[in-house]
């Protein structure tokens, strides 16, 4: 048996399932902002599978790449981190008068966030 090839196809179903794991922790999220505190649980959970597929993306994937790649990763790192912020202030107690507002913040960004992703994935 060739264990490169083997490797090969373990890696590339990990890095299918890591990918899909980061879609729909992005859907998560961003759908859970979009629909409103009623569902924070499935938020939370969408912020915990970026987190760990993002992470996962970033070991594996950055070497090599242009530096305007890296500027428009770290733009959408940033906007990740607003959408992360406004939805756990979201979910905060005190905050339902201005929880429409925060999770539509969430949501623009979120949307600018998925459009930079299908940049970055497309565009290099």
């Amino acid at each position: 048996m060739d264990h490169s090839r083997y490797n090969n196809k373990v890696m590339s179903v990990i890095e299918v399932l890591m990918q899909w794991l980061h879609l729909l922790g992005a859907a998560t999220l961003v759908g859970g902002a979009i629909y409103g505190a009623a569902r924070k649980p499935l938020a939370f959970a969408g912020v915990g599978a970026l987190l760990v597929s993002g992470l996962w993306s970033l070991m594996t994937n950055l070497a090599g790449r242009p530096a305007h790649y890296h500027m428009v990763l770290g733009i959408k790192m940033l906007l990740a981190l607003h959408v992360f912020a406004m939805v756990i202030l979201a979910g905060a107690p005190g905050r339902e008068a201005r929880r429409p507002r925060l999770l539509a913040s969430a949501a623009v960004s979120g949307v600018v966030i998925l459009l930079l992703s299908a940049y970055l994935r497309r565009g290099f």
